[in-house]
């Protein structure tokens, strides 16, 4: 096992930018957000994360979102949520608030998914599965995707403590998926102790393609050559899968690359996945297709938002009955990946948006000291004129479930990139850093 670190090879920006901004100027926010806007809200995120794992009933672990109605009573749902970028959430946390003790959040929280070896990271009997990820709907199944987003945070675990038992386990991840990457370079989606790989199914979602950054991560941690020509492989599937336009459909046909013919819609909140995959992957190989690839994808990002004014949680003329009460959200986990692309490729239509998507967040923010379970959330709804009746929407999906009394929720997902987005804003010199008011 090779423990030794491995600096970054990518250069801060590629000899060739494009140089863009919106039609109205330069970013208006610029002049709106500063250092302690940005430093409360993180502290938000810390509260509604504090309750989200006290309200857990597994060590260290988090409900993966919180129901309200009108009156802001909670309902917690979802208590393995596994989402492995909590780890590096409560890091940053802990750096930018202060707080020690998020750095415990963060140590307990990574031992528990090695430890639980049902309800976390499979270690079981079944070699085929070991490292996946217990999958939050709760139905017995091991996802790869939830998977694959652990190791870089194990690494950073790893750094903190010394304690090579998060190196052993991002191995056995890695090993488990590089074993098992398709012909097509993608990898199945999932594996269960009934069906084994077939569970996958005949259909994959977009934001599957995050496994090009598994494998350049893992080439990182070990120099093993099996994962560079898994990455390379991965790397060719993601391209083949990206539309002219720059957007990648929802749901993929695994072997081929095709659009799944079960819908035709564009699923944005994927765009979250992939930019960040992008990201991580760049670190590790500087490769001009990586960045190209995120440039199209961002270019449709703002095209979207500047027609809608805000970036919607899926669009298509087909969408999947699931998707229909959630069509309609404003999403706002790009900006993390969009303020990212912006320091790679200086386009100020991305650093606009980024900053629009992080405000978007910072204004549905609650701020209800006397409620605890609400205080901080970012809150979002469904459309409360969506057909729910639909058989097709799953059951094990319970936020979706018709009910009148409900008014908001707050996804777990969607708080970590908050916080991703935030660090990256403290560290920038495009808000004011100043601590005014």
């Amino acid at each position: 096992m090779i423990t030794k670190s491995f600096k970054s090879v990518a250069p801060e920006r590629p000899d060739e930018i494009l140089n863009g901004g919106p039609l109205m100027g330069a970013p208006k926010l610029t002049k709106v957000i500063n250092r302690k806007m940005v430093l409360d809200s993180m502290a938000g995120v810390a509260a509604w994360m504090r309750a989200g794992r006290a309200s857990a009933p597994h060590g260290g672990k988090s409900h993966r979102m919180a129901v309200y109605n009108r009156e802001g009573a909670v309902t917690w749902m979802y208590p393995n949520s596994n989402t492995g970028e909590s780890i590096s959430a409560w890091l940053d946390l802990a750096e930018y608030l202060e707080c020690p003790r998020y750095q415990d959040y963060a140590i307990e929280y990574g031992k528990t998914l090695i430890e639980d070896k049902k309800h976390g990271l499979y270690g079981g009997l079944a070699p085929e599965a070991l490292g996946l990820m217990w999958y939050w709907t709760d139905i017995g199944t091991y996802s790869s995707l939830y998977a694959m987003r652990v190791p870089c945070h194990f690494i950073r675990l790893h750094a903190l403590t010394g304690d090579t038992a998060f190196l052993e386990a991002s191995e056995r991840i890695g090993d488990t998926l590089v074993r098992h990457q398709l012909p097509s370079g993608l990898v199945g989606a999932g594996w269960s102790e009934k069906n084994g790989w077939a569970e996958s199914g005949d259909r994959i979602g977009s934001r599957f393609v995050y496994v090009c950054a598994t494998y350049a991560t893992m080439y990182r941690l070990t120099g093993e050559a099996r994962y560079q020509r898994a990455f390379e492989r991965a790397l060719e599937a993601m391209l083949k899968m990206q539309c002219e336009d720059g957007s990648f459909y929802q749901n993929y046909d695994p072997q081929t690359l095709q659009m799944s013919p079960s819908d035709s819609s564009t699923k944005c909140m994927f765009f979250a996945y992939i930019l960040n995959g992008i990201a991580e992957a760049y670190e590790v190989f500087a490769d001009p297709r990586l960045l190209d690839c995120a440039r199209r994808l961002g270019d449709y990002i703002v095209k979207v938002y500047y027609c809608r004014g805000a970036l919607p949680y899926c669009i298509g003329k087909k969408l999947l009955p699931a998707d229909g009460p959630e069509a309609n959200m404003s999403m706002y986990e790009c900006s993390n990946g969009l303020l990212w692309l912006y320091r790679m490729v200086p386009d100020l239509r991305f650093l606009d948006i980024g900053l629009r998507l992080w405000v978007t967040a910072w204004y549905n923010q609650a701020e209800v000291l006397g409620n605890e379970e609400l205080n901080g959330a970012i809150l979002i709804g469904s459309d409360s004129t969506a057909d729910r009746s639909n058989a097709g929407i799953p059951s094990n999906r319970k936020h979706l479930a018709a009910d009148s009394s409900r008014a908001a929720k707050c996804v777990l997902w969607g708080m970590v990139n908050h916080v991703f987005a935030s660090k990256r804003l403290l560290e920038s010199d495009y808000i004011i850093q100043d601590e005014t008011d």
